[in-house]
C-alpha cells in the first residue's frame, strides 16, 4: 500500500535538490568565505556565474514545496504532527549542531578550546563551520504555523489562495526596490515587521506547494510552453546580473542578492522547476536507488558539510574549475549517502541522520 502512495516525481526531485545544494557549496568554495569573494580567474567566475545562477535560487524552494505538497493542510492532530516532525527533523538536527561543534578539532581544523567555545555557542545559534544549519531552524519555524495555516488553506478557494501569491511575489522584488527607493511601507530600526512581512519569506513556498496540488493541473504541453521560457528568461537575467555585479560589489551578500530564495528570480524558476518534475509519473528504471537516496536526503545534507571542503581542497588543484565543483558535489553526494544508509541501519540511526 505505501508502495502505491508514494509520489515518484518527488523523489527524483528531492536528490536532484539535494545535489544542487551540493553544487551551491561547492562553487561557494572557489570564490566566497562568507564575508568576503575574489575569483582566481576569469575561468572561475564564468564556471561560477553558470552554475551559481541556476542551482542557488532553487535548491532550497523546492525541498520546501515538497514538503508542503505532502504536509499542508496537515491531516492529523497538532500533536501528532508537531512529535513526528521535531522528532524525526529536531534530534538529527541537534545533534549535528554539536558534532560540527567539535568534531573538526579531531583532525586538528581548530583547537579543543575552540571546539569548547563552538559548543557553547550551538546552543544558540549555529558556527560558521555549520552555516548550511540555517535552513532546518526555518524549517522547523515553518513547521510551527503549518497547524496554523492549513484551516486557512482549507477553507479558502482557488482566487484567495492565489490573491495570497501574488502578495507574496510582489514581496519578491523588494531585493531590488530596498535598493532604489530604502526602505519599504513601515521599515525602520523600530519596526522589522512592515506592512507585507507577514505574507513574505519562505510560508510562500508552502502556499505555493499547496495551490500546484491543489488547484493548477497543466497538461505536459501547458507546462513545457510556460516553464521552458520562463526558466530561460530567469536564467539568462541571473547570469548577466551576476557577472555585472561581480566587478562593482564587494561581499558575497551584494554579489549573490539576485538569486537568494526570496526573489523574483527564485519563485518563478522554482514554480517551473517544481512543474517540470511533476511530469514524472512512472518509477521507472533505477528508482529503487532514487527512492534510497530521497529517504536519505535529510542525513546527506545534515553532514555533507563536514566532508565537501575537504573534498574541494583535494580536486581544486587536479581540475579545471568547472571539474573541481561538479565531482566535489558528487564525491561528497556518494560519500554523504553511503555514510547516512549506514548510521541510518544502527538501533538508533534515525535520531541521527533521520
Amino acid at each position: 500500500m505505501a508502495e502505491k502512495q508514494r509520489i515518484v516525481f518527488l523523489d527524483w526531485l528531492r536528490v536532484v535538490a539535494c545535489f544542487m545544494v551540493m553544487m551551491v557549496h561547492a562553487s561557494e568554495c572557489v570564490y566566497s568565505d562568507d564575508y568576503s569573494f575574489s575569483f582566481p580567474s576569469e575561468l572561475a567566475r564564468r564556471s561560477v556565474m553558470f552554475i551559481q545562477s541556476f542551482v542557488r535560487p532553487v535548491a532550497v524552494p523546492l525541498f520546501l514545496m515538497a514538503s508542503a505538497y505532502l504536509l499542508v493542510p496537515v491531516k492529523t492532530d497538532t500533536k501528532s504532527f508537531f512529535r513526528k516532525r521535531f522528532t524525526r527533523v529536531g534530534i538529527p538536527f541537534v545533534v549535528f549542531l554539536f558534532l560540527y561543534a567539535f568534531l573538526p578539532a579531531v583532525w586538528g581544523e581548530f583547537s579543543w578550546a575552540e571546539a569548547w567555545a563552538n559548543v557553547k555557542q550551538a546552543g544558540i545559534n549555529f558556527i560558521p563551520r555549520e552555516s548550511h544549519l540555517w535552513f532546518v531552524y526555518m524549517m522547523l519555524g515553518l513547521y510551527l504555523v503549518m497547524p496554523v495555516i492549513s484551516p486557512w488553506l482549507s477553507r479558502v478557494g482557488k482566487k484567495e489562495e492565489l490573491f495570497f501569491l501574488a502578495i507574496w511575489a510582489f514581496t519578491l522584488c523588494f531585493y531590488w526596490l530596498r535598493d532604489v527607493l530604502g526602505p519599504l511601507f513601515g521599515e525602520c530600526w523600530w519596526n522589522p515587521y512592515p506592512l507585507f512581512y507577514y505574507v513574505s519569506g519562505f510560508i510562500g513556498y508552502i502556499v505555493l506547494g499547496h495551490y500546484i496540488r491543489t488547484y493548477l493541473n497543466w497538461s505536459a504541453r501547458k507546462i513545457l510552453a510556460v516553464c521552458l521560457p520562463v526558466m530561460a528568461a530567469c536564467y539568462v537575467f541571473g547570469v548577466c546580473q551576476f557577472y555585472h555585479r561581480s566587478f562593482i560589489v564587494s561581499t558575497p551578500q551584494e554579489l549573490e542578492m539576485h538569486l537568494q530564495n526570496d526573489t523574483i528570480i527564485a519563485g518563478l524558476m522554482s514554480a517551473c522547476v517544481f512543474l517540470l518534475f511533476s511530469l514524472v509519473r512512472k518509477a521507472g528504471r533505477g528508482y529503487g536507488l532514487i527512492r534510497k537516496v530521497s529517504e536519505a536526503s535529510y542525513g546527506i545534507y545534515l553532514m555533507h558539510m563536514l566532508m565537501l571542503p575537504a573534498v574541494f581542497r583535494f580536486l581544486n588543484p587536479l581540475l579545471p574549475v568547472p571539474l573541481a565543483i561538479i565531482l566535489t558535489a558528487a564525491v561528497t553526494f556518494i560519500l554523504s549517502f553511503v555514510i547516512s544508509r549506514l548510521i541510518g541501519r544502527l538501533p538508533f540511526g534515525k535520531y541521527i541522520v533521520g
